[in-house]
């Protein structure tokens, strides 16, 4: 497994990241239950990757 390097600056809540994608906050739990999103829990609390907003936000681009 690779080592990653993160700042908080690079990670959003679920609530903003469903705010960017324009999504329900509990279809942002069903993406990270199903893989579809990449997150990271810190003390219960889940935490998503900017790169990973961008990386749907493009794929869901492609397909529109």
């Amino acid at each position: 497994m690779a080592e990653i390097t993160i700042s908080t600056k690079d990670l959003v809540s679920v609530q903003d990241a469903a705010k960017v994608l324009k999504r329900h906050r509990y279809q942002i739990y069903r993406w990270l239950n199903s893989g579809k999103l990449t997150g990271i829990k810190f003390g219960g609390v889940i935490f998503i990757p900017i790169s990973e907003i961008n990386r749907l936000k493009a794929a869901e681009g492609a397909k529109g």
